[in-house]
């Protein structure tokens, strides 16, 4: 981590001498020289191996480089403020203005004091590199070692195509029986099933094996699953359960009390056979909070839950012996390092010469399953050679101990072999809640607005930072939650351990520290700071003058308000951040002094409550993503325009007045939820940078000529009133165009060549088509989602034909209210995997070739006519056209 810090203060530096050269005249042969300096100790760092940053005096070395690089970009993003404040102010007057900031932003330095605090951190660049043999960076390795070290660095520039995660589980097929048995047999009471472990020996990995089971699937009328972790709420996870049944509005949910929600829980419940797994709990306190909401209702229903703790796990259910996972045992440990090191061998075996050190490195885990995938991991991205594996052996042996915590020694090896650009992307989820699942889209944003993600030729940095989370994805260092239709990631999260890694290694970089209820206290000065809980206020008052902080993240739901003098306060202290994210905070307004933090890159204001934004907002001339989705804001500052390096803007249903010249934002790529009006005709289609684009309201005629020349448009979302048209469509060529979501009158679909040839997912409602859409649809090659809405089809008759919707992964079929019949073809939907029905009342049979489509593994249907239900039941007449699939959902 040292050296990215040192990089960044380099790209700073070079930024400085380009761009602020005027301003510089006296120093600039000082910032020169330092860069020199910092780019010689940069180019030592990257040779410093594993084992010699454990040594003390390196370790001691690495955080003076660290500091020096720190105290650096300091001074320079404080010289910067000072400049940016001089020229927004020079229309007053540039003397008089800086007298009268004088007193009010103390401790930035003038021209003399930059000259001044930059000899002195070249002094001790020069210190340092006097005792670089003493710190372990003096020896730069021979050439050819120093050719394969580049080539391995350059690895990461190959672009990678996004892969499907395999369950790779081995060794668990006994206890996959054992626990099945029990789940749909025994006890005619609730009974609770524990599975217990240290962390990382598979727990959940098995309860989701076991979940997913046919069998399972078929025993029980409701499934659902929930993560607890140590830092829980009762009432998040009765609503998640809730969600799995209901469609009622989770923010109308979400105001109901916790024992309000336990009964409508239980009364849901009480008439089902169920199963809730409740994944990773710690305390009594979080099963007393959620006990009362499972009724012994009807026979044979059961509660899953996976714990380290065993006691918990007696205590839910005494008379339940808990399922005590093993450790893999020799063969069961070398097929899973061979399938995780070696993912390309379809024979699933290791080369001979490489067999004796691997089999040494599986007997190093003690068959621990996470140790077994993380070396796996970082196995697959080394040379397939002998001496290779050796260093490997070598370094889990220094890792490996007898301590409670050697998965985390383990994890740590993966993590030193990240490559450098990849160390600050992971140490970032550490700010993340525990088991909570991010949003890539606001991950990349926060790692682009922060400088991780570097520039890569003329590639969007959006595109680069989906490769470095693709890299971290594929050395199992992340998990995919959800992939978007596209297989790009959509949703992530990070397994505990290793978050529990990031948090370590960030709190020793001084990178970045996290704060739970209690709130901390300005000695450890962290570069970023990240408030999972209560607190951030009086954080603020703590902390009034801190130059030091490049973020604050506020990333937990829970409610606080946050007045306007902490809001003051903040604006004022944190001269420097880059990253501002308040979420669910409840703020009664912005201060005007939001505009002072010219550095800022990420705002996030989401459900706030905000009724306006200040017009000084539109001073932050460096932002690039504006998050304003749930707040109570109409209308956007008329110069918003002056924010050019906008990349994103995410809001609530929002205008534009007709004189702001939008066109001006010539970098933005997401648009979000935005109202029609004059901008369209005036200078949308100048905006050629668009990827994502979501318009609300009465739509303009002039639409269809601006979509036309987005050409890089991913995803287009057209919003309108249920009886407003929206307008017909000249043929979209847009080739990265894969989502459409289109609400409103089409009166006619379009036709197959006025689709855009790669569309993975269309979304559509209230389209009132009168010709049966499916002789259209189910000829788009790449369509792999498909949800049609209510009344987007008026007909009585749908037919998927011989051959039709070939990649089709997804079909949706809600609120067609008059459809009668629905025929699928043999040979229809080959790939077909999820089918849900909701609200047709008038479809009284499900269609014959439903037998035909084998690939199918979930069939929900809701709101369905008693016949139809019947039919479909085990012993209906419907029932062989279904029986092959393996989860049947049946809801009122």
């Amino acid at each position: 981590m040292t050296e990215i810090a040192v990089q960044f203060v380099i790209r700073k530096l070079i930024d400085f001498l380009t761009q602020e050269a005027y301003f510089l005249q006296g120093v600039h042969e000082q910032v020169r020289s330092l860069q020199e300096k910092l780019e010689e100790i940069r180019d030592l760092l990257k040779y410093v191996d594993g084992n010699r940053r454990k040594n003390d005096t390196v370790k001691h070395g690495m955080a003076q480089i660290r500091q020096v690089a720190y105290d650096a970009e300091d001074v320079i993003d404080s010289y910067i403020f000072k400049i940016q404040q001089q020229r927004r102010e020079g229309s007053a007057g540039w003397m008089r203005c800086l007298k009268s900031f004088a007193s009010r932003i103390k401790g930035i330095p003038s021209i003399v004091d930059v000259g001044k605090k930059m000899s002195d951190i070249e002094r001790r660049l020069d210190e340092i590199l006097s005792k670089r043999s003493e710190y372990g960076i003096d020896n730069i390795p021979a050439s050819g070692e120093a050719s394969s070290s580049s080539n391995q660095s350059e690895m990461w520039k190959e672009k990678r195509a996004p892969i499907v995660e395999e369950d790779d589980v081995v060794g668990v097929e006994d206890e996959t029986k054992t626990l099945v048995g029990r789940l749909t047999e025994g006890d005619a009471r609730r009974a609770v099933i524990s599975i217990t472990g240290m962390g990382g020996i598979g727990k959940t990995t098995l309860a989701k094996k076991v979940y997913n089971n046919i069998h399972v699937k078929r025993s029980f009328d409701f499934h659902a699953w929930v993560y607890v972790s140590q830092e829980y709420r009762v009432q998040e996870l009765l609503l998640n359960i809730i969600n799995c049944f209901t469609r009622c509005s989770r923010d109308q949910m979400e105001k109901m009390a916790e024992e309000d929600l336990r009964k409508k829980l239980s009364n849901f419940l009480e008439r089902k056979r169920y199963l809730v797994v409740i994944d990773d709990i710690w305390t009594r306190d979080a099963w007393d909070g959620l006990v009362s909401a499972f009724p012994n209702g009807k026979q044979g229903s059961r509660v899953l839950l996976t714990t380290r703790n065993e006691e918990i796990a007696m205590y839910a259910d005494a008379q339940s012996t808990p399922h005590r996972i093993h450790f893999l045992d020799e063969s069961e440990s070398w097929a899973l390092l061979c399938k995780k090191a070696l993912p390309g061998n379809l024979a699933g075996a290791c080369p001979l010469n490489l067999e004796k050190l691997g089999r040494k490195i599986v007997a190093k885990c003690g068959g621990l399953p996470l140790a077994i995938t993380v070396l796996g991991g970082v196995l697959s991205r080394k040379e397939k050679s002998v001496n290779t594996w050796e260093k490997v052996l070598k370094s889990v042996e220094w890792w490996l101990n007898e301590s409670e915590d050697r998965i985390l020694s383990i994890c740590a090896l993966s993590y030193h072999d990240l490559p450098y650009y990849l160390k600050p992307c992971f140490l970032y989820f550490g700010a993340f809640p525990e088991d909570s699942e991010i949003y890539v889209a606001e991950l990349i944003s926060m790692w682009i607005a922060e400088g991780f993600v570097q520039q890569r030729g003329e590639e969007e940095m959006e595109d680069v930072a989906e490769d470095y989370l693709e890299e971290l994805i594929n050395r199992s260092m992340i998990q995919v939650v959800e992939r978007n239709s596209n297989g790009t990631a959509k949703k992530c999260r990070i397994h505990d351990l290793l978050r529990d890694l990031s948090i370590s290694k960030a709190k020793e970089e001084r990178f970045l520290s996290v704060y739970g209820n209690i709130p901390p206290t300005a000695p450890t000065m962290p570069r970023r700071l990240a408030i999972t809980s209560h607190g951030i206020s009086k954080y603020i008052s703590l902390n009034r003058s801190t130059l030091h902080l490049r973020s604050l993240l506020r990333l937990s739901r829970e409610s606080e308000v946050l007045e306007k003098p902490p809001l003051k306060i903040l604006c004022g202290a944190f001269k420097l951040l880059r990253v501002m994210d308040l979420r669910y905070l409840h703020l009664s307004c912005l201060p005007d002094e939001i505009g002072y933090l010219i550095h800022l890159r990420y705002l996030c204001l989401m459900e706030t409550q905000l009724e306006r934004l200040p017009s000084t907002i539109t001073r932050l001339s460096n932002l690039q993503t504006l998050d304003l989705r749930g707040t109570n804001i109409d209308m956007l500052p008329d110069d918003t325009w002056k924010m050019d390096q906008i990349r994103h803007l995410l809001l609530p249903q929002c205008r534009i007045s007709d004189g702001m010249p939008l066109y001006r934002l010539s970098n933005l790529q997401t648009l979000l939820f935005v109202e029609p009006g004059s901008w369209i005709e005036n200078g949308l289609e100048k905006l050629t940078n668009l990827r994502e684009l979501t318009i609300v309201g009465d739509l303009k005629m002039a639409l269809s000529h601006s979509i036309c020349k987005l050409v890089c448009l991913r995803s287009l979302s057209l919003l309108a009133s249920r009886e407003s048209l929206i307008p017909a469509f000249m043929s979209l060529n847009h080739q990265h165009l894969y989502k459409m979501n289109l609400k409103g009158c089409l009166q006619k679909l379009p036709e197959l060549h006025e689709f855009p040839p790669n569309l993975t997912e269309l979304n559509l409602e209230w389209s009132q088509l009168v010709q049966d859409p499916m002789g259209t649809l189910e000829m788009l090659p790449n369509l792999r989602i498909l949800r049609l809405h209510p009344v987007c089809y008026v007909g009585k008759e749908m037919v998927c034909s011989v051959g039709g919707f070939p990649l089709l992964d997804v079909l949706i079929i809600n609120g067609l209210g008059e459809v009668e019949e629905l025929r699928v073809e043999e040979g229809a939907m080959r790939k077909l995997r999820c089918l849900e029905i909701i609200y047709c009342r008038r479809l009284k049979m499900l269609p014959d070739g439903l037998r035909h489509v084998t690939t199918l593994q979930e069939l929900k249907l809701v709101c369905m006519p008693d016949e139809l239900k019947e039919g479909v039941r085990e012993g209906g007449e419907n029932w062989f056209k279904i029986r092959h699939i393996p989860s049947l959902v049946i809801e009122d």
